[in-house]
């Protein structure tokens, strides 16, 4: 265990979630004083401070990149422990092999997730039965390596911008926003999913945890 308590920072966007999260493991795991709650991975990191284990909600409002805010945090050599209440395996993989060390969901108790903080905050992977089945079920899937700039120009037309907002929000013109839609629909026809129209690249992106389901 480390010494003087884990420092502890979550980051959540629903502040009674989290309140309840941080009131519930101050009474299971020793935490070090001054343990930090904000709402973005920006906040934290301009806290200043360090820690030992940062809980990260997975979908955030503020629309930021799951597997882009573990790789983030991890960056700074902090562990990450994922919360969701959102069954995205998918998504969940893509943020594990970002960094996360473990996944722990809303609706699991205090005791597990105090389990949980403790493991990784060893430097432990912390994924239980439930959740390891879920991600081995999607671990053969034919997702497109699609590179960063492809993988934001894919979320935001098939989030239902048009091309011109696309293009206008990126910086670049609307020829190249069509070139960046021509490669990714041929990396996903050479893996199998073809993806030829808008709601098809919607479909993909929600499969693949690009965008959050239309029920979350």
């Amino acid at each position: 265990m480390i010494a003087g308590g884990i420092r502890l920072g979550i980051v959540d966007d629903h502040p009674t979630i989290a309140a309840g999260v941080l009131a519930g493991l101050a009474g299971l795991v020793p935490l070090a004083p001054g343990f930090r709650h904000t709402t973005t991975v920006d906040e934290l990191i301009a806290s200043g401070e360090t820690y030992d284990v940062v809980i990260l909600d997975i979908r955030l409002q503020d629309g930021s990149d799951p597997p882009d805010n573990a790789r983030r945090l991890t960056a700074r050599g902090w562990k990450v422990l994922l919360l969701t209440q959102v069954r995205q395996p998918a998504l969940i993989g893509r943020c594990m092999r970002a960094g996360a060390l473990g996944i722990v969901g809303k609706h699991e108790d205090l005791a597990v997730v105090a389990e949980a903080v403790v493991a990784v905050a060893s430097g432990q992977d912390y994924v239980n039965a439930d959740w390891a089945a879920a991600l081995a079920a999607v671990a053969g899937d034919r997702a497109p390596a699609l590179a960063p700039r492809e993988d934001e120009v894919l979320r935001l037309y098939a989030a239902g911008l048009p091309m011109k907002s696309v293009a206008r929000r990126l910086g670049v013109g609307e020829e190249t926003v069509k070139e960046y839609l021509t490669r990714i629909r041929r990396k996903y026809l050479d893996a199998g999913r073809p993806a030829r129209t808008k709601t098809d690249l919607y479909i993909r992106a929600v499969e693949d945890g690009l965008l959050p389901p239309t029920d979350t």
